[in-house]
């Protein structure tokens, strides 16, 4: 897809369920195939190191600074100096709070999987948003980045509502959203929106947690009105109003303004040169090109990613003022001319340097010959390293071979079960194979589900290694 905007859509209609989306599907821009910067494998590996430490020491920086200004509110209760410990215990709260939920939401933030999971409940929490239900939700952003009528999470729609825009920087219709959504859910009911992205098996998860924050919020209401103080609902659901503006002015930078309808994330995304503060506080979204095109390097690693991949890039924003230079006058444009879009400018002659191959995998097809009994020689021993994967394609089918750390060689299928791409391309950590487009994980030693979004397990083929060869029986 090039840099121009796709014809035939329905302008102002962002719906899943209306024209638009039909549309989207025809024109082949549901959960295709998008542009990647080549990476060389081995720099890329680096990238995808998972660690515990950094997020461990960010978090624990984060819930300081909460208990911090929450303290300080506390002590200053009474006073008009309450206004300052409790404007940045909201801005830690509910803006800070977004980067968290994002980071987390990918699996990518620790190492150990349960601290992902963790923070990403109480992040989803102070941002207000339903966990299981934007797990959902974000997978399909990812898939289909401000794909008019697939992607869920476009924040600036054309043509733009500058009230509500404005509104915004007090998350008025996130709050909104957010408690007609759970009074909704706890009956079990979904949205027709929410019923084309959210799985059946997904939906008595979002029923239990609706009723959860439910009864968070009516305990915070209950202990203020028996204490006859608001001083409860400054540490939870007010800060939600006060302290969501910088979550905004960050938001903003990602794609206000930029292009829709296209299948390239350097041509809908920005990638903003910030200060160190800015970055600890938005965990390096600021990066958000690079975060969209690669979404398994984790957000301590993406300052380095940059450095890779900046000479296909468009020129990175020197700052938030100079974003917003384009940002303001691109929104009040919209407001009038809705198919008024911010076109940015691509290398042109963009090259890999020099040496480096592709990202994906090594590629293998049935060229090889068939031994006996369905065993189909793919390729050398040496081909395949420990903790790698190679994609193989016979027929009219594709699988994904690997070996571990141990040596040991495992065949699945090569398509994830969830979306549209190929397993040899992620990352192999152990025997558990981890894909590259939403971060859904399978275990490759029986193909079974570890992680969402994947659901439906994946097959699994015996494979062996003889006479120096890697042989499959398909």
């Amino acid at each position: 897809m090039d840099r121009v905007n796709v014809k035939h859509f329905v302008p102002g209609d962002y719906s899943l369920t209306g024209k638009n989306s039909a549309a989207a599907i025809t024109r082949g821009l549901g959960d295709a195939k998008w542009y990647a910067t080549p990476v060389a494998k081995a720099k890329m590996r680096e990238l995808l190191e998972r660690r515990d430490g950094p997020a461990i020491r960010d978090t624990l920086i984060w819930f300081a600074l909460l208990i911090l200004f929450g303290w300080g509110g506390f002590a200053l209760w009474g006073s008009p100096w309450a206004v300052i410990p409790f404007a940045l215990y909201g801005v830690i709260f509910a803006s800070s709070s977004d980067s968290r939920w994002h980071e987390t939401s990918h699996g990518t933030a620790f190492k150990t999987d349960w601290m992902n999971n963790a923070l990403y409940e109480i992040a989803s929490f102070m941002v207000l948003r339903e966990s299981t239900l934007w797990r959902w939700s974000h997978t399909r952003h990812h898939s289909d980045t401000i794909i008019v009528g697939l992607d869920p999470e476009i924040a600036v729609q054309r043509p733009v509502d500058l009230l509500k825009l404005l509104l915004g920087f007090f998350n008025i219709f996130g709050a909104k959203k957010f408690f007609t959504g759970i009074l909704l859910h706890m009956t079990g009911r979904l949205s027709a929106e929410e019923r084309t992205y959210v799985p059946e098996s997904a939906r008595r998860g979002i029923v239990l947690r609706a009723w959860i924050y439910f009864l968070i919020f009516c305990a915070v209401i209950a202990l203020a009105v028996l204490t006859r103080s608001i001083l409860p609902l400054m540490y939870v659901g007010l800060p939600t109003f006060y302290g969501a503006w910088l979550m905004v002015v960050y938001g903003l930078t990602q794609h206000a303004g930029l292009a829709e309808n296209v299948l390239d994330h350097r041509l809908n995304c920005r990638t903003v040169y910030m200060n160190w503060l800015n970055r600890y506080l938005y965990w390096n979204m600021n990066y958000h090109v690079e975060h969209h095109m690669f979404p398994l390097v984790p957000y301590h690693a993406l300052p380095r990613l940059h450095e890779l991949v900046k000479f296909d890039m468009p020129p990175a924003y020197n700052g938030l003022l100079a974003a917003y230079r384009e940002i303001i006058p691109a929104v009040l444009r919209q407001s009038r001319d809705p198919g008024y879009y911010v076109e940015r400018p691509l290398p042109q002659r963009a090259q890999p340097r020099r040496g480096e191959p592709a990202r994906e995998a090594a590629v293998f097809t049935s060229a090889g010959k068939t031994i006996q009994d369905g065993w189909i020689e793919v390729c050398a021993a040496g081909d395949l390293p420990a903790a790698s994967a190679v994609r193989f394609d016979h027929e009219t089918a594709t699988y994904a071979i690997y070996r571990t750390t141990d040596g040991k060689l495992y065949a699945t299928d090569g398509s994830c079960t969830h979306g549209n791409s190929h397993l040899a391309n992620g990352l192999l950590q152990g025997s558990v194979i981890e894909c590259a487009k939403h971060n859904g994980r399978f275990d490759i030693r029986d193909g079974s589900p570890q992680r969402l979004p994947v659901c439906v397990g994946v097959r699994t083929h015996e494979i062996k290694e003889q006479a120096g060869m890697i042989l499959p029986r398909l």
